[in-house]
């Protein structure tokens, strides 16, 4: 299965690769992922990951991480 997350994530050093890690170690192979300013502290990041686990346990994970405001699904 392939699925997209819409992730905002704050500018902290490491934070971008720390998303990435979190997804990859949990088994969700990244297989995009684009990022675009929001503001001077802020990225929203897409996410184009594919496993065979359920995107609800990603979003949980994602969402402990220090850097990240925000995690959704993109329909």
């Amino acid at each position: 299965m392939t699925a997209q997350v819409e992730v905002h994530l704050g500018r902290a050093e490491g934070s971008l690769i720390r998303l990435l890690g979190t997804a990859e170690r949990r088994g969700y192979n990244p297989i995009r992922v684009s990022s675009f300013p929001l503001n001077h502290r802020a990225l929203r990041v897409r996410l184009t990951v594919e496993s065979q686990r359920p995107l609800d346990q990603l979003l949980v994970q994602l969402d402990k991480l220090y850097d990240v405001f925000s995690v959704q699904r993109v329909r």
